[in-house]
């Protein structure tokens, strides 16, 4: 009982303050965004750390991926050059050269697991940025996008723990089942339903709403397996215990990080 407390705290503190940071203030978004990703890339690497051969230097990656953040921060919402995006890429040439002097028994392992996280964290959270700041409606868009993992991860393990039987991938997250997949993908269509009626985005008609709600859950059930086939792999629980009842940055965000890219094409083809 003392544990579900906990959860459900510190769950309401961080569901309010991402909604927060979406609605109030480009720079309270920026702030709290940066930290999220500064964060997640450190428990990222902290974990690939731990596999046999991998000595990836923590600071100089995490730098590395919150310049990202901080560019398209800057494009975005300061209206910058786009070529500021040259320095993210000279930062990412400078981790290739400083690997020269490390001295570490594998190098292309090293780099290849610096970039990795570039691509897997940091990228998404950039993307997260140019949507929240391209439009009028677009910060309703994301907090939609974010609702509708939310609501969909609710569905699934209220169903999932109702009526689970079928497996879905054991071999990578045992209690997932189908019933819970199946639970998950309601409601993360009634919570796209509930946006459309409520037209808080003009542009996007209910068959779009439809197909983000579908595609953000697919996406976000790959981003959930993915991640667990992570921790699997490394033999751990959670990505971290910075949030607590819940583990880490990355445990909260894992769903999203492979979502971002469909939040991202379906906001360029219609706003």
């Amino acid at each position: 009982m003392n544990n579900l407390v906990l959860r459900l705290i510190s769950g309401i503190a961080f569901v309010a303050i991402m909604v927060t940071s979406i609605w109030m203030s480009s720079y309270v978004f920026g702030a709290v965004f940066l930290l999220i990703t500064v964060l997640s890339l450190h428990e990222f690497y902290a974990l690939a750390n731990k596999a046999e051969g991998v000595s990836v230097d923590n600071w100089m990656s995490v730098i590395g991926g919150a310049l990202l953040f901080v560019i398209a921060f800057c494009v975005t919402f300061l209206h910058k050059t786009s070529a500021l995006y040259s320095v993210y890429i000279l930062c990412v040439a400078t981790i290739f050269v400083f690997e020269l002097f490390r001295k570490k028994s594998n190098p292309i392992l090293n780099l290849g697991v610096s970039v990795l996280g570039h691509a897997y964290v940091a990228l998404p959270f950039s993307l997260f940025c140019i949507v929240e700041g391209a439009s009028k409606h677009s910060n309703m868009l994301l907090l939609a996008f974010f609702v509708i993992i939310w609501a969909s991860d609710t569905g699934a393990y209220l169903v999932g723990r109702m009526c689970g039987k079928h497996k879905m991938f054991e071999r990578i997250s045992p209690k997932k089942t189908w019933e819970g997949f199946t639970g998950g993908l309601l409601f993360a269509i009634i919570s796209g339903l509930i946006f459309h009626y409520s037209e808080c985005v003009p542009t996007l008609h209910v068959a779009l709403w439809i197909t983000l709600s579908v595609c953000v859950f697919v996406f976000g059930v790959f981003g959930d397996l993915v991640e667990s086939m992570f921790k699997r792999s490394l033999k751990v629980k959670d990505s971290g215990n910075l949030i607590p009842g819940h583990g880490g940055m990355l445990d909260r965000f894992d769903s999203a990080l492979l979502a971002a890219p469909v939040l991202y094409v379906i906001f360029s083809l219609i706003l």
